[in-house]
This record gives C-alpha cells, structure tokens and sequence, in this order.
C-alpha cells in the first residue's frame, strides 16, 4: 500500500511510535487506554512530507498549517475498533495525518480537516474525518487498481503541502463515487463539491428508500401499501438517474 504513493525515498522513515507514547502523553478514558493497549498491534511513521522531502512549500494561514504531511500505518488486531482509533490518532497528532488502517491483508484510509485553536494555538481541531472503504491492494478490480494508480504523490501539479492534501483527499474520496459508477476518475477541485453534493443526495435518498421498505413490512391496508410501493418507485428511479449524473458529471 505504501509504494502506492511512490514517496521519494528521503521522504521514507518507517519510525516506530510506541503505545506507550499516546498512554503516557494524551488525556485517555480507561476504555480508550484499552483501545490503544489491546486492539492497536503496531503503529509506523511510514512517510513524512515536507518541503525538504518533497520540494513543496509549506502553507500556513491564522486558522491552518501545513509545513509537513505524514502518513502512518496501523495494525489493527480487530477490524470493528478502526472508526474509534482513527479518531484518537487524529486528535493526537496535531499535522495533517493520512492513516493507513491495516487489518489482515486489507487496508482503509482516514483523513481529516485540522483547524488550528484559536484559544490554544498548540492545539488542533479536527474536522471532516473521513474513511474509504476495505480494500485489498492486491486485488485486481480496475476500480481498485485504477484508485491507487491515483494516490502517486509525484503525479499532481501543486504548490504547497496543502494543495497536495487537498488533491489526495479528492482522491480517496473518489474511491466512493467509483463504487456507484464502476469506474474510478480523479477529481479535481472544480469538481468534488459537485460529486460530493450529489452523493449526499443519494445516501438521504437510500435512506428514504430503506424506511419506506420497513413501513411496507408492518402495513396491513392494501391502499396504503400501493401508495408505498409508488413512492418507493419514484426514488428508485431518482436513485438512477444520481448515479447517471455521476457518471457523466454533468
């Protein structure tokens, strides 16, 4: 998975960070110190983006600060717990994290939006969090192969570290809209609000879909039921015409 993003090897460090490092310096619930204890097998700094490394500048403003990107991998020993550690390795790393999320042989990616505390300025917070899906890099789906194609950090014509950020995010975002449409592209940032707005569309849409399928399980009159079944009808059909849009992207 990490070969994927082709770093230059001065970028490459594979540090090993401690459990011991997040139980002794963050502030942890006891089920959070059982997180990290039982359920993290290993965490490695796999790359660290910066200007030295890989000839960006940094980016920072009153409100955000990107002088390095770093993308960590986390061994997982149980799969369920990934949402719950993202977020604490998130919070505790105060630079824009890429996290490679590793259980068995599949790997998914979290990111996250950093705004700096205007009341601590030490201090981050975090925004957007964000995950793919499961995936396995060995496995040979075009959409897969098409996606990490994508994540080559050398490829993007960019400034500064935040503009390359904002490129990757694109990306593994796009993992999302490729699921709906069989095909994987990039976005650009002319674009993404458009495939984002139109995902949102379609979630709520399914979610509507799914509720009508429940009352249809527990309704006895028949007029009722037809009625169901015509507006359960009606959002299939939006359901389709969604995922057209996303295909063309118009």
């Amino acid at each position: 998975m990490i070969q994927s993003f082709n770093p230059p090897p001065r970028a490459v460090v594979n540090t090993v960070i401690t459990k011991k490092l997040f139980l002794d310096q963050m502030t942890l619930t006891p089920s959070e110190k059982k997180l990290i204890r039982d359920d993290i097998s290993s965490i490695h700094m796999r790359i660290v983006l910066q200007p030295q490394t890989i000839g960006l500048m940094e980016y920072e403003t009153e409100e955000y600060q990107y002088k390095q990107i770093v993308i960590s991998e986390v061994v997982l020993n149980r799969q369920s717990v990934c949402f719950a550690i993202a977020r604490l390795l998130q919070q505790a790393f105060p630079y824009p994290l890429i996290l490679l999320l590793k259980y068995g042989e599949e790997y998914m990616i979290s990111w996250a939006d950093k705004r700096i505390n205007l009341a601590d300025k030490n201090k981050r917070v975090v925004e957007n969090l964000e995950f793919t899906r499961w995936i396995n890099p060995a496995n040979t789906d075009p959409i897969i192969k098409g996606f990490l194609n994508s994540l080559d950090i050398t490829k993007p014509q960019c400034h500064n570290l935040k503009e390359l950020f904002d490129i990757l995010k694109n990306r593994f975002y796009m993992l999302a809209v490729a699921d709906e449409t069989g095909n994987y592209s990039e976005a650009t940032q002319e674009n993404i609000l458009y495939y984002r707005e139109q995902m949102a569309i379609l979630m709520q849409n399914r979610e509507e879909q799914k509720n009508i399928v429940e009352e249809l399980k527990s309704e006895t009159q028949f007029n009722v039921k037809v009625q169901l079944n015509g507006n359960l009808k009606i959002l299939q059909n939006i359901e389709n015409r969604i995922i057209d849009l996303l295909k063309t992207n118009k």
